[in-house]
């Protein structure tokens, strides 16, 4: 793997880190979290349309940029430093990917545009009561009824719900096969949100993020409205989810980035006893160990990503990316405040905002135990996958 960008790859993290300096200050994060409904500010999804972000990884005949997944990965990791609050993850990775996917020719042909073009938010209702992220775990039921289906159950931790026009629902069409790894009856459904029999409720997180849950009282969602193949949902939807995961990862990657960045800064700047506390061999080692989990973190991240592109089998290696890059950007949201001492915790600190998601982003997109199962999975059900 050659890690060096191209000049366009360093262009891309050149404008996003410029765009994201300006504009997603924690000032900025602060009035999102207690100004805005949606969670997010429209006219900035505008202007990631103006630039293509939002066509980035849609293919170039559906009008978009038909970048990498290693070009994706750069962008959300600028993304992350500024931890900017935006359902891009959810638009333009998640249900751009899986449209492009599984979409029927009309389905790419209008929605794709819809999402290049900033028309359309998408969230993702997905997980349910049970904190593990695995599809046999999904009871939200659809039953066919003439030209549509009915759904009836409740989706929880759907990011920026609220704020979207359609809502991709997995749910459960039959019973699929027996046993703890199931993953068949489930079928994809693009739901408009102001659908009769949506109950949207918020749920306060410590992150003070949108997310929300989702109770469908017999909704009906016409036929048409299906995306992919009925009962077999998960052969779609779960290379999108592990592509997602990844352009996560490095999201919570350049959070973990900026966050030590300050911490350093403050260990230059404090001055103790006669002496920056910098100097001192326990501040030295906090700041040691933390770079070099997220070097790792970033360098499994960029690896995976690269592989992903060459169209290799990367399941094992997106579990181990996933699980090192939750675990490492909750150490050092931790550690990281610990570093400013009683100033770390303190609601006026802007590294509280940074600290408050970090537990939140070791859960998102499944928590580690989730992956760790995956890993698990790709050990002893298959030859081991080595990657160069």
């Amino acid at each position: 793997m050659d890690i060096k960008l191209s000049e366009e790859q360093q262009q891309l993290i050149d404008s996003a880190a410029k765009f994201m300096d300006k504009y997603c200050t924690p000032a900025f994060i602060r009035k999102m979290e207690k100004e805005s409904k949606l969670g997010y500010d429209p006219q900035m999804w505008r202007e990631f349309a103006d630039m293509g972000w939002l066509g980035i990884h849609v293919p170039e005949e559906h009008g978009g940029l038909g970048m990498s997944v290693l070009d994706l990965v750069l962008l959300t990791r600028e993304f992350g430093r500024h931890i900017c609050p935006s359902p891009f993850l959810s638009t333009a990775v998640t249900a751009a990917d899986v449209i492009a996917r599984a979409g029927t020719a009309k389905q790419k042909e209008e929605l794709l545009a819809e999402i290049v073009g900033g028309e359309k938010v998408y969230a993702f209702a997905f997980q349910e009561y049970s904190r593990r992220f695995h599809p046999s775990h999904i009871k939200l039921t659809a039953k066919a009824d003439g030209d549509n289906f009915v759904l009836n159950g409740t989706k929880m931790f759907v990011e920026f719900a609220e704020a979207a026009d359609t809502l991709l629902v997995v749910a459960r069409t039959s019973a699929g096969d027996a046993g703890p790894k199931n993953t068949k009856g489930l079928t994809m459904f693009l739901v408009d949100r102001k659908s009769a029999g949506i109950d949207i409720k918020h749920m306060p997180t410590m992150a003070r993020d949108r997310h929300y849950e989702i109770k469908f009282n017999n909704v009906k969602v016409p036929k048409a409205n299906v995306l992919g193949k009925v009962d077999n949902a998960w052969a779609d939807l779960e290379p999108t989810i592990l592509k997602s995961a990844v352009a996560f990862s490095a999201y919570t990657n350049g959070a973990g980035f900026e966050m030590h960045a300050h911490a350093t800064q403050y260990a230059k700047d404090r001055v103790q006893f006669g002496r920056p506390i910098g100097q001192m061999q326990v501040i030295q080692m906090y700041l040691a160990q933390l770079i070099m989990e997220l070097y790792g973190a970033d360098t499994l991240t960029l690896f995976t990503a690269f592989n992903m592109d060459k169209g290799r089998h990367v399941r094992g290696y997106v579990g181990k990316m996933k699980a090192f890059s939750a675990e490492t950007v909750g150490r050092v949201m931790d550690i990281g405040s610990q570093i400013f001492g009683g100033m770390g915790y303190m609601e006026e600190q802007d590294t509280t905002l940074y600290l408050r998601r970090g537990k939140q982003y070791q859960l998102s997109f499944g928590g580690t135990e989730y992956w760790e199962e995956v890993i698990a999975e790709e050990i002893i059900d298959r030859e081991p996958v080595v990657l160069s």
